[in-house]
């Protein structure tokens, strides 16, 4: 019930950034969060919980804190590294390592490190938040994974890395 709760405020607050993100300035971020927020129960049902990673781009967002190359770089290339290996892609279970946390406590301390030095202070607020909640049982994932990375945050990182190269090419 805990776990159904928090999904549903992790969505809710994820639309709602969005919406205050782009108030009185960008349409498409409105109409993004107002589908979100209006959207979360079946969002939960469809998605499952996003991650904490994903409220904390949305709040990167509205704090105006870019995402970075590297970071997006950073954030990609653990997602596909992350679901290739969920899908069976790669040999190795990476995802597996996540109900046993101390296993996957350096990839956390990197990327902690990476949002930190690259002045997305929102996204490394967000994972040390999923760091603190994660033992109190109330996220909806027994996974730490699943808190810390997302699709959703897989692709924003690399839609991000894909317009800064499109910028850099023109």
């Amino acid at each position: 019930m805990i776990a159904a709760i928090s999904g549903l405020l992790l969505w809710a607050l994820s639309g709602a950034a969005l919406i205050a993100a782009g108030w009185k300035k960008n349409r498409l971020l409105i109409s993004s969060g107002l589908i979100v927020l209006l959207g979360s129960p079946w969002l939960l049902g469809l998605f499952s919980a996003p991650s904490l990673a994903m409220l904390g781009l949305a709040a990167g967002l509205l704090l105006k804190q870019k995402l970075r190359p590297l970071l997006a770089v950073w954030l990609l290339l653990s997602g596909l590294a992350l679901y290739a290996s969920a899908l069976g892609f790669i040999a190795y279970d990476i995802y597996a390592l996540g109900y046993a946390p101390q296993a996957i406590l350096i990839w956390c301390a990197i990327s902690l490190g990476i949002a930190w030095q690259q002045g997305h202070r929102a996204l490394a607020y967000a994972w040390l938040a999923a760091l603190a909640l994660y033992p109190l049982g109330i996220l909806e994932s027994r996974n730490l994974w699943d808190a810390m990375l997302d699709p959703i945050a897989m692709l924003v990182g690399g839609v991000s890395l894909l317009r800064w190269l499109w910028a850099k090419r023109g």
